[in-house]
């Protein structure tokens, strides 16, 4: 959208949300958020569990934290979004998880607010061992005036009718996004992700195991805090790799890390659309990743081009891709240039108008 006539029909966005604290939705909202801010919107956040902000907020963007409690039941958080939203009858609302859009949703049931709503992954793990909440979810879902999912694998999960009132926008990548790295590459394997399940940071430590064997001189660095890390310390243990293979915790400059890494590997065994990844693929770094459920990697990666694809849990596959990208330059600088090519389409002002678009056409 062009910028004046963005800026003629100022509004308000409302995005409500748990919290300000690490997440690829809290990251996705921040940059939208400033690219709004930047454009004359007026932007406020709405948090519901947490006043804790690790994310350095853009300037000119509200927060509205004094209610948050991790304690607030689902009947209270949807009476303080009602009460709030009442106040902007002219705001735009949205919301990007499975509980907050619901709660969101009903909040809004008679007021004037337009509400959109987001799935950020694959939707058939929304509500896991659930068999109710994914029936109310969608009855719920059809009251909002707009769903926005990140790929088109997202949206053919949903019922048609579902379909029927969506948009696929891909996430932004930051303007403050790190150049590419031109220099000698470090011998490293970065990955980031939050220390669960889904994200199956095992599948990764099995395969740089067996990569290890050939290549001793390279480490990994795992990014991300979460339930499992003991469990995965002690596979590390297992395989005799605690020299070799780094838990890094959060950190706010692991784009540095990546950028000048060898290889970025993701092995979720579910995804909606990977910020890691995609800021790996547009700094130009090599990169591995899983055909995972919800089809966040191959809507981008075009495997053997841009970026690699194998399957969950083939652990040979993996490792073999690091292998290929370690010892074959050519073919490792291919798989670069060609990733770079997404950074332009991605850009924070690309995708920006995309959402503004929507939510003011």
């Amino acid at each position: 959208m062009n910028s004046n006539k963005l800026t003629h029909e100022a509004g308000h966005i409302v995005f409500v949300h748990p919290s300000l604290m690490g997440g690829g939705a809290e990251r996705v909202s921040l940059a939208l958020a400033s690219y709004f801010v930047a454009h004359g919107i007026r932007f406020t956040y709405l948090l519901t569990k947490s006043n804790v902000v690790e994310y350095d907020v853009p300037e000119g963007v509200e927060v509205r934290s004094e209610f948050a409690s991790a304690t607030l039941k689902p009947f209270d958080q949807i009476k303080l979004i009602r009460r709030f939203i009442s106040e902007w009858p002219n705001a735009t609302v949205i919301s990007f998880l499975p509980h907050q859009n619901m709660y969101t949703l009903i909040a809004t049931i008679g007021l004037p607010n337009r509400a959109i709503v987001s799935v950020r992954n694959d939707p058939r793990y929304d509500f896991p061992g659930n068999k109710i909440l994914p029936f109310i979810r969608n009855m719920l879902y059809r009251r909002s005036d707009a769903i926005v999912f990140q790929t088109k694998s997202q949206a053919s999960l949903m019922p048609r009718y579902l379909q029927a009132n969506s948009k696929i926008i891909l996430n932004p990548i930051s303007s403050e996004l790190p150049e590419p790295y031109s220099g000698l590459r470090r011998k490293a394997i970065v990955t980031a992700g939050r220390l669960e399940h889904q994200k199956n940071h095992s599948m990764t430590i099995r395969s740089f195991a067996l990569f290890h064997k050939k290549h001793p001189e390279y480490i990994l660095e795992i990014f991300g805090k979460g339930s499992l890390q003991s469990e995965l310390e002690n596979l590390v243990q297992s395989l005799d790799m605690d020299d070799s293979i780094k838990f890094m915790g959060f950190s706010s400059d692991v784009l540095m890390h990546i950028r000048t890494a060898s290889a970025f590997v993701m092995s979720s065994k579910f995804e909606g659309l990977s910020n890691s990844m995609l800021e790996s693929l547009c700094m130009g770094v090599p990169t591995i990743c899983t055909k995972c459920g919800g089809g966040g990697a191959e809507a981008v990666i075009r495997n053997g081009e841009n970026g690699i694809l194998v399957d969950i849990d083939d652990d040979l596959a993996e490792s073999e891709a690091f292998n290929r990208i370690v010892e074959d330059q050519s073919y490792s600088n291919r798989l670069s240039n060609n990733a770079l090519m997404l950074r332009q389409s991605l850009s924070l002002e690309a995708i920006g108008n995309e959402w503004a678009d929507l939510i003011f056409n």
